[in-house]
């Protein structure tokens, strides 16, 4: 199963639009883009960041951009 990019979403928003997608039948995977920088140091371990990276099954993509524009 191949996840494809969906949008980018402040930390605070992922866990509703997780349950959106989940209500839905729509699988969902989060990415940290941060964590690798920082875990190989070319981050400040003490930054601020709170976005996280949603990404959501290839044939599923449509239906969740209908569902993230609905919502937010």
């Amino acid at each position: 199963m191949r996840y494809t990019f969906l949008t980018t979403l402040n930390f605070f928003e992922i866990e509703k639009i997780q349950s959106l997608l989940a209500e839905n039948g729509i699988d969902s995977k989060i990415e940290d883009p941060y964590h690798f920088n920082v875990t190989a140091g070319w981050v400040d371990p003490f930054c601020n960041n709170n976005e996280r990276n949603i990404f959501v099954l290839e044939k599923d993509l449509q239906l969740a951009k209908k569902i993230l524009s609905d919502s937010l």
